[in-house]
Order: C-alpha cells, then structure tokens, then sequence
C-alpha cells in the first residue's frame, strides 16, 4: 500500500511539473508576441512651437506630426491652404515622398530632393506606372508647384524640407485632403533621377 501512494505522489509531482512547464512556454510566447505587435515607430501629435523654416533642420515643436519607416522620416504639419513637410533618411543621395499612390506607384504625385556639392535640388514629378516612369510634372505639361524648399546633409543623413499648396489645380499634383491621405517613401544611394531606390514602403498621413 505505502508503494502504491508513494507511486501515486510522483505521477501527480510530473504532472503538475509538466503543466508549469506548459504553462511557463505558453506564457513567454505570449509575451513575444505581445513584443512583436507593439509598434516600433509611434507617430505622436505634439503641439507646434517653433516658426516652420526650409532650412534643413527638423526641429523639436516644428512639426505637428512625425513617422518613422526604419531610416527613413517623414515629418509633417498642414495648414488651411498648404502642407509643409521635411524628409529624413539615412543616404547621401536622395529622398522622396510620393502622395495618394494608384497601384503601386501609379499616380503618385512625388518631390523627390537631393543636395550635390552643397546645393539643394528638388523635383516635382508624377508616376505614369506602377514602376515609373516618374518624370517632372513639367515634362508632362504640368507646373512645378514646391512653394518653398531647402535642405542639407548632416553625418550621414539627407533631410529636405518643402512646402506646396494643398490643392494646386495642377492635374499632375493629387490634392491633399482633411483626413487619412495613402505616401508612398523610398530613398536611394545616388543624386539621380534614373537610379533605383535602396528602400521604399507605403504608409498614411492624417491632415
């Protein structure tokens, strides 16, 4: 009889060995999981104080909004008439921003800037495909409508800044409405038009 309760104590001391085992598992799956999900790039709403400048500078209190896509920034804020946005990327060639995408890059309306020995270029282009090709909104027929623009490199980041009228009239430019507007981002290694990006993705801004 002893034999069969101390047999008895040990198959009930495995298992409730094995179910903290289980539950041990299940409960640090859970917490990855948890880890995962959490984003990495919060894009709070902060209050604006400081006057907005294309100087090349993102400064703290400049923009109402911000996103971070791994080395890329975009930072925004908008008033009745205008958005006014700086891109930062980890590149000393260009970055570029491009509004209300199609299927895939389709009908995006883009800035695309860099800055060559010192001197900021921008470009407003348009998407005529899914892959390009995007070229200046003037080669179209369309007008260049970046308002005001600068920039500059800074270690190994390029950061430009732009304004532009929310709606141009401008066919070539998508008007920017109050709400959840679809970006599409990307950067590249070079100051060039015609090579292609190191990185690109998709998100969405709210005006």
């Amino acid at each position: 009889m002893k034999t069969s309760i101390s047999q008895v104590r040990y198959h009930l001391f495995i298992i409730v060995l094995v179910g903290l085992l289980v539950m041990a598992v299940v409960f640090s799956i859970s917490c990855g999981e948890e880890e995962q999900s959490t984003p990495s790039t919060p894009a709070p709403s902060v209050p604006v104080t400081e006057e907005w400048v294309a100087d090349g500078t993102i400064s703290v209190g400049e923009y109402s909004n911000s996103q971070i896509h791994g080395n890329y920034e975009i930072h925004w804020k908008s008033d009745e008439e205008y958005i006014y946005a700086g891109m930062k990327a980890r590149t000393g060639g260009y970055v570029s921003v491009g509004f209300q995408p199609g299927s895939r890059m389709k009908n995006a309306d883009m800035v695309f800037g860099f800055i060559a020995d010192g001197e900021v270029t921008i470009y407003d282009m348009y998407s005529t495909g899914d892959f390009g090709p995007h070229p200046p909104d003037t080669d179209l027929g369309g007008t260049f409508d970046i308002a005001e623009f600068g920039g500059k490199e800074e270690g190994s980041f390029t950061i430009i800044e732009f304004k532009r009228e929310l709606a141009t009239g401008d066919q070539y430019d998508n008007p920017l409405l109050s709400g959840v507007n679809k970006i599409i981002w990307s950067y590249g290694s070079s100051d060039s038009l015609t090579r292609q990006h190191s990185n690109r993705g998709y998100g969405e801004i709210e005006l």
